[in-house]
């Protein structure tokens, strides 16, 4: 309890420690990743600022994309595409880390609850306080539940500001993919490069009728997968065989390319949408973002000496480590900042003092490692539930309970991210492409997910008692969706039922387990 409640309050002390380890960090460190990290995530904060323009106008907020009204502007999109930045960062710590983690006799789940720990500290404490802040404000003052875009289309206030979620559902989903990546990169990396590309731009060229368009939707996983998969290559050194001149090569074919696009073509080329447009490269990724996400991989790495010589300054590595320890608050907050500030007409003066409180107030557990209470999780020393290189037994149970459970998470996510804080009513049901769900759901399985993940295959003891949770949850919403709409959709409906078969079959079958003090 004393955890959950210091999860809400700021705390100077993790400042001071942030600031006393930056001259103790190691020298094995890789600075240049944590850069492209930052840079990445930096890189969007700055587009929404300096693309994204908001009006009103007889009582409605309009929100502009501002390279739709100026196309000079597009070209910049190109060399300000963050996220392909962050993906490519991750591709390379999400190797080290996997391989780092099976060498020490860890495990999939074990990978998995490391790398998703270490994002939803941030993620449910920004959650949290965006669903009770826009939930108090609409009740204290007039404020808009939806937004119009330059296409007269109508959006919901909650799913603009929720949109940085995004990049957490692609992070969940490349991370669950990860063992097998990994492995196709070891039996044949550029092999799965090339097929991943050929796939990426075959899907996004062919021309499908309306009832099949819903396979352009592959693209969403293909991309992010391509780009996560090149950072693999810096993983295992493989980059560092090539010459610089190649990056400056493959950076100026593929700049010239749009450039070329740009002007011959009234083909819509910018990179940066957040979901305002019909007209988009980004929903699903497009063969435009592909290029230009690699023209500007390229571009970093032909500067990638001068970049590592500039971090060893220790003001500047100073710097970066402040902005690193804080950067997914920086990153969940910026467009709630943006909209309010706009909405409310705060001078831009005020900006870095209103980013200061932010970080100070809700950054405090992203500057340090999300755990559930120690109570709950014990040291273990697991069974392998993957093939991996290094032997070990299996156990396909154990596996299959870690990526369910992910999965969990992943799906609760998804829901948020398309406005399911309980603005409209936390049992309001919503579609969410193949899904159907409301906010009561999302934030269910979240929680479900977290805790399955963490607890259940460290505690032997507890596991039966939190799958006999994870049945009743799974039994809960569907009683709440059939007394509410009379309707639960097929998909949902087989979903819940594999749920609660899958959980009754592990607590009747447990000896894959292995628990220790």
């Amino acid at each position: 309890m004393k955890q959950f409640i210091s999860l809400f309050f700021p705390s100077l002390g993790s400042f001071r420690k942030i600031v006393s380890e930056i001259p103790k960090t190691s020298i094995s460190r890789v600075r240049f990743i944590d850069f492209l990290k930052v840079t990445g995530l930096m890189l969007i904060i700055f587009n929404t600022s300096f693309f994204l323009d908001f009006k009103q106008s007889s009582g409605e907020f309009i929100i502009y994309n501002r390279t739709l009204l100026d196309n000079s502007l597009t070209p910049i999109t190109w060399i300000t595409a963050g996220m392909a930045l962050f993906f490519f960062s991750t591709g390379f710590t999400n190797k080290i880390a996997w391989y780092s983690n099976v060498g020490r006799d860890g495990s999939q789940w074990k990978f998995l609850s490391d790398r998703v720990n270490g994002l939803m500290g941030s993620v449910l404490v920004w959650v949290f306080f965006i669903t009770l802040s826009l939930n108090v404000i609409s009740k204290l003052v007039f404020f808009p539940l939806f937004i119009t875009n330059q296409e007269d289309g109508i959006i919901t206030v909650t799913e603009f500001i929720m949109w940085p979620l995004w990049l957490v559902s692609i992070y969940l989903v490349v991370v669950l993919f990860c063992p097998l990546t990994i492995y196709f990169h070891k039996k044949n990396p550029y092999l799965t490069l090339s097929f991943l590309i050929f796939s990426l731009v075959l899907i996004d060229n062919i021309e499908l009728s309306i009832s099949l368009s819903y396979i352009k939707l592959f693209n969403y996983l293909i991309f992010w997968l391509t780009i996560h998969q090149l950072g693999y290559f810096l993983a295992d050194g493989k980059i560092f065989s090539y010459r610089k001149s190649l990056f400056a090569a493959i950076s100026f074919v593929a700049y010239s390319y749009l450039g070329y696009l740009h002007i011959t073509t009234d083909q819509f080329l910018s990179v940066t949408n957040y979901r305002l447009l019909s007209l988009t490269n980004e929903d699903p990724p497009t063969t435009v973002y592909l290029i230009s996400s690699v023209g500007l991989l390229s571009l970093i790495l032909f500067f990638r000496s001068q970049l590592e010589n500039l971090l060893t300054n220790r003001l500047v590595w100073s710097i970066f480590s402040i902005i690193h320890a804080n950067i997914y608050t920086l990153f969940l907050w910026h467009i709630a900042l943006f909209f309010f500030m706009s909405y409310f007409n705060v001078q831009l003066i005020y900006y870095p003092l209103i980013v200061f409180l932010i970080v100070f107030l809700f950054g405090n557990y992203e500057r340090k490692t999300f755990r559930l209470s120690r109570e709950l999780i014990k040291r273990v020393n697991p069974l392998q539930p993957w093939p991996t290189p290094i032997k070990a037994r299996l156990s396909y149970s154990n596996f299959l309970l870690a990526w369910i459970s992910s999965i969990l998470v992943l799906i609760g996510i998804f829901q948020i991210t398309l406005g399911g804080v309980g603005l409209s009513g936390f049992f309001s049901l919503r579609q969410l492409y193949i899904f159907s769900g409301n906010t009561f759901e999302a934030f269910t399985r979240i929680v479900l997910g977290l805790i399955l993940l963490n607890v259940t295959i460290r505690r032997k003891d507890l596991k039966n008692q939190l799958l006999i949770i994870g049945i009743t949850s799974q039994i809960i919403t569907l009683g709440v969706r059939i007394q509410l709409y009379d309707i639960v959709t097929p998909l949902e409906l087989y979903m819940s039922i594999f749920l609660i078969s899958f959980f009754l079959i592990l607590i009747f079958n447990n000896r894959n387990y292995k628990s220790m003090a």
